[in-house]
């Protein structure tokens, strides 16, 4: 099984609830909450966009959100090919106007990026902001956007799994080293296409919480497209709003860091064994240094997280803001030790 980030080639307020009374055997009465998932496309749909990417490097077809004013959120993997000064990239709405738009930071890393509108079309409405720290497993979830062109798109499922490390390698643009994105992903069982790269997934009450960004695939003959097997994977909001933010406001994105050399092992722990992000080196004058963290410390907890590998740890890490606290838990020398790192931005 692969990762494949879901973009598409060409040519190559209701507060979303509605009450639903069940009686239990012995006759009690209880309230359910189920989407109003009509009411909710209905609104969100009107700030999804499609997104039209093409330059000298290729052309690509995904999706995108109003986020403020005359800004849209999208993937980086999704506008790379427009980024240079013969590239063109057209935001096309649900009423089917286009507008040309200008990329106005991308980050291959987080594999985010913000356009900024040429113009700013009449009653524009941004996609309110949700809280994706506060998603559990199971919750009620809906993507939005255009997968295989198909616009105005929505599908519907459930938080399949939440801290999930994805790794995809993003094609390097204008001489650019090809990039390795892990993601602390939102796993979701709604169904993701190629075409639904940078659209949004909402909650029940219509607000964004992640941005669709990759599919877990079969494999396939060479030259096949892979589709949804019903395992798709978001960048969560908290992550995609702190990088966005820095886009607008400078063009650039700075990202926190732990300062390790890690590979993935195991660790025993009074006779369990776990797999853990293992250190081979510390950097002088890291924030890990500075928290104590010392070579051959076997990290199997971040945040409260459970780190397993070396990949889970670079996904939690990455996840995080400059300046934030970063509790972990260490196996040193068969005992275990609670350090917290004081993250910075590189």
């Amino acid at each position: 099984m692969g990762v494949t980030a879901a973009t598409g080639g060409i040519g190559g307020s209701r507060d979303g609830h509605s009450e639903i009374e069940t009686s239990t055997s012995d006759q009690e009465v209880k309230t359910v909450d189920s989407p109003d998932w009509t009411a909710v496309a209905a609104d969100a749909s009107k700030s999804v966009v499609s997104i039209q990417a093409r330059g000298a490097e290729g052309e690509a077809l995904g999706s995108g959100f109003v986020y403020k004013d005359d800004h849209i959120v999208t993937n980086n993997h999704v506008v790379a090919p427009g980024d240079s000064a013969q590239s063109q990239i057209s935001v096309v709405f649900s009423n089917g106007s286009s507008v040309a738009a200008k990329i106005v930071g991308r980050d291959p890393i987080t594999d985010i990026a913000v356009l900024k509108l040429s113009t700013k079309p009449e009653g524009l409405s941004p996609l309110p902001i949700g809280d994706s720290s506060g998603l559990t497993v199971g919750e009620p979830v809906m993507a939005l956007g255009n997968p295989l062109g198909l616009a105005d798109t929505v599908t519907t499922g459930i938080v399949s799994a939440l801290n999930r490390p994805v790794a995809t390698q993003q094609k390097g643009s204008g001489g650019e080293a090809d990039i390795s994105t892990i993601t602390n992903a939102i796993q979701v069982d709604a169904a993701i296409n190629p075409g639904n790269s940078g659209g949004p997934l909402i909650n029940a009450a219509g607000k964004f919480v992640g941005v669709n960004s990759s599919i877990a695939t079969m494999p396939t003959s060479e030259g096949e497209q892979a589709g949804s097997i019903g395992i798709g994977f978001a960048i969560p909001a908290t992550q995609a709003v702190y990088i966005a933010d820095q886009l607008i406001s400078s063009g650039k994105a700075k990202h926190a860091y732990l300062g390790v050399n890690i590979t993935s092992g195991s660790v025993e722990n009074d006779g369990i064994t776990m797999g853990a992000a293992v250190v081979s080196k510390v950097e002088d004058g890291s924030p890990a240094a500075a928290a104590g963290v010392r070579k051959d410390d076997a990290i199997v907890k971040a945040g409260g997280t459970t780190v397993n590998s070396a990949i889970s740890l670079q996904a939690l890490v990455r996840a995080q803001k400059d300046g934030q606290e970063l509790p972990l838990t260490i196996i040193r020398d068969g005992k275990t030790k609670e350090v917290t790192v004081s993250l910075k931005a590189r």
